[in-house]
């Protein structure tokens, strides 16, 4: 992997992470290149080779244009409540995604139904995480964000994800949702740091001391949280492996591996562009 300067917003004008990257890391570029021509076969190497390594590098580089020890406390309060949109309506789409694939690829319907038992709450088990996640920012930092009207770049990531979910095209669908949980650890991470922030400069507490936020990161990011169903691994690392393994193997699931790739690309640029908004709308609140 080619090392370059980290981007900053104002190298970042006129381009992207994601582009920032295909062009420091041009094995990646054509890799892709080649997948989408049919020349690239192997969904192990691209997940393993290359989405991985975009995904991670990507996020650092988004942890550092956010650089949440630093920020005040309403850029803190703007993350959260932009933040916590996604959350709202992720379990419906994870509905809706099943719905889409059941007539033609089972096992993946099966999958976004498990995600959406986790995510939308199943009866005698953890409620629905978004209404854990706003309980506790209620109770931990008397934050209300219930009903919060999105800025544009949020609402524009939602309709986006609408967009995908309804598609005709399992492969896309596949893909795409591959992108939404690949980088879902790091996400819960950044908003961990964030909401820490918060804590810190208005009422002095952070981590263990804000128990119920506390609880909701554990819930997802621990292997040995009670929730976690798969031995080894965290929530949210089971939903990632569990979705990779439709690229990995979409031979074996008659999935379509350029569909699969251009699905991903479509909702990770839009993750990566929303965050990259989001920084610029924060440094404005300066």
């Amino acid at each position: 992997m080619t090392t370059t300067h980290a981007p900053t917003l104002d190298t970042l004008r006129g381009t992207s992470l994601v582009e920032a990257y295909l062009k420091a890391n041009p094995e990646t570029r054509s890799y892709l290149h080649a997948t989408f021509q049919g020349i690239r076969t192997s969904g192990d190497d691209l997940v393993d080779k290359h989405l991985k390594p975009m995904i991670d590098t990507v996020y650092r580089q988004i942890r550092a244009l956010v650089d949440p020890s630093t920020l005040t406390q309403a850029q803190a309060r703007m993350y959260i409540a932009e933040l916590g949109v996604f959350a709202r309506h992720n379990a419906q789409f994870l509905r809706l995604a099943a719905a889409q694939v059941y007539g033609t690829c089972p096992a993946l319907g099966h999958e976004f139904d498990r995600n959406f038992l986790e995510e939308g709450g199943e009866p005698g088990k953890v409620p629905a995480h978004y209404i854990l996640y706003t309980r506790a920012l209620l109770a931990d930092l008397g934050l209300l964000v219930n009903g919060h009207v999105p800025a544009d770049e949020t609402a524009k990531l939602v309709l986006q994800h609408q967009v995908l979910v309804n598609s005709h095209m399992t492969g896309l669908i596949a893909g795409g949702y591959y992108a939404t949980e690949g980088v879902a650890v790091a996400e819960t991470e950044i908003l961990r740091d964030i909401t820490n922030r918060y804590g810190e400069v208005t009422i002095q507490a952070s981590g263990a001391q804000l128990k119920n936020l506390d609880f909701y990161y554990r819930l997802h990011l621990d292997e040995g949280h009670e929730a976690a169903q798969i031995v080894g691994m965290s929530v949210e690392e089971a939903h990632i492996e569990g979705l990779a393994r439709f690229i990995r193997q979409s031979d074996l699931f008659h999935l379509d591996l350029p569909q699969a790739l251009e699905g991903f690309l479509q909702i990770f640029n839009a993750m990566a562009h929303w965050w990259t908004q989001l920084a610029y709308r924060a440094r404005e609140l300066n």
